[in-house]
């Protein structure tokens, strides 16, 4: 009877075995390659004995959980062959290849493609941002760092990392291509108006998205107050104010902000004509508040402007454009220049106006020299009248 009782209860769980079982042999021999140089797709094929229906899960390489993607199902009559779900990047996957029946139900062991990364061309690394006095901009950079996690799976792309330059667009949040991918190492940004972002994109490799990397470029602005006149031999005063312009960006638009670019380097550079060289007479550095003064001696008339050299890019420093005022002339004077036509003064100082032999005498001493000149007329004058009377009164008194 016990006997019996144990056939009886062993019956089903051989039966259940016998349902689960396989019923069809496994596919075998799952690839992935690329469909063409373009590296746009990925076929995937697959071989098997006789026609079944496949389910195609893209799976985690590491824990074999499957991917949040939905799977793909070849019906038998189909070729086997169908391509890998878009979107995937910077994880390692497996194709997993089962025979399935009407209902889904798998009937044979699955089988696997090689593991495979889908990592995208490592970031940039900007080593260098300088910009010019033409307004364009020196970058450098060097590849991003990478090691392969599985080197040699059939969709490695062995070629040198590729990089697209980029710079913003004017107030706005967006980058704009500036040059087709490129495996050099440097690239000169053409001029345009500042404030800006420079940076580097990574060429499409076959897999979704991009990484990219930027570095900020600061505008800058002067103001300068530049004296009309100033007198020969004394000096030229120039002060002014430096400005910092960054940008302060939204989801779209970025306006551009100003801020007092305290301790700026600025220098007052003179040219005796337009076709002459720039030369740095006075430098300094603006003040808290973005203000500053320079002075230099003045020989002469002279073309002046005030500039800011350009920043590079460094630790603990954002790079800044090149600035420069307008030229303005100033008009040498041999005697004081009074207010020079602007705040400044810039021919007050130094005194020059009664030193050094032949020079015409003017100012104060021609003044006293007047003044004396007269008393002595009015003393003159005060003593002939008196003596005037003198004389008429003595011939009445005889």
């Amino acid at each position: 009877m016990i006997g019996h009782i144990a056939a009886l209860a062993l019956t089903p769980a051989v039966g259940l075995t016998a349902a689960l079982a396989p019923t069809v042999p496994a596919p075998s021999d799952v690839r992935v390659a690329w469909t063409s140089a373009a590296r746009t797709d990925v076929a995937i094929t697959w071989d098997e004995t006789g026609a079944t229906r496949n389910r195609l899960t893209l799976v985690r390489a590491d824990d074999g959980v499957a991917a949040s993607v939905e799977p793909k199902l070849v019906e038998a009559d189909q070729p086997n062959r169908a391509l890998l779900w878009q979107g995937l990047h910077d994880t390692d996957f497996r194709v997993r290849v089962v025979a399935v029946d009407a209902d889904g139900a798998e009937i044979s062991e699955p089988a696997f493609s090689p593991v495979f990364d889908t990592d995208r061309v490592p970031a940039a690394r900007i080593v260098g941002v300088v910009p010019r006095e033409d307004g364009s901009i020196l970058m450098t950079w060097r590849p991003g760092p990478y090691t392969d996690p599985n080197p040699g799976d059939p969709l490695d792309t062995p070629e040198p990392s590729r990089y697209i330059p980029i710079a913003t667009l004017f107030e706005f949040n967006h980058f704009e291509q500036l040059a087709e991918p490129t495996t050099a190492t440097s690239f000169v940004v053409p001029p345009r108006p500042g404030p800006v972002d420079v940076g580097l994109r990574t060429a499409p490799n076959g897999w979704y998205d991009f990484t990219d990397v930027s570095a900020s470029v600061q505008g800058s602005r002067l103001t300068a107050t530049i004296p009309a006149t100033a007198t020969i031999g004394g000096t030229v005063t120039v002060t002014g104010r430096a400005v910092k312009l960054n940008r302060l960006c939204d989801r779209g638009p970025c306006p551009t902000y100003e801020e007092d670019d305290a301790g700026r380097e600025v220098r007052l550079q003179e040219r005796a004509g337009t076709t002459a060289q720039w030369r740095t007479v006075a430098t300094a550095k603006a003040r808290k508040d973005g203000t500053y003064a320079l002075q230099a001696p003045f020989a002469g008339t002279r073309e002046y402007r005030v500039v800011a050299p350009v920043i590079a890019l460094a630790p603990r420093r954002t790079a800044q454009v090149f600035a420069a005022t307008a030229a303005t002339t100033t008009t040498g004077v041999t005697g004081p220049a009074g207010d020079g036509g602007g705040a400044g003064d810039g021919g007050g100082a130094g005194d020059g106006g009664g030193s050094g032999g032949g020079l015409p005498i003017t100012g104060a001493p021609v003044v006293a020299l007047a003044v004396g000149g007269g008393l002595l007329v009015a003393v003159g004058a005060a003593l002939a009248l008196t003596g005037r009377r003198r004389q008429r009164s003595s011939p009445s008194g005889e």
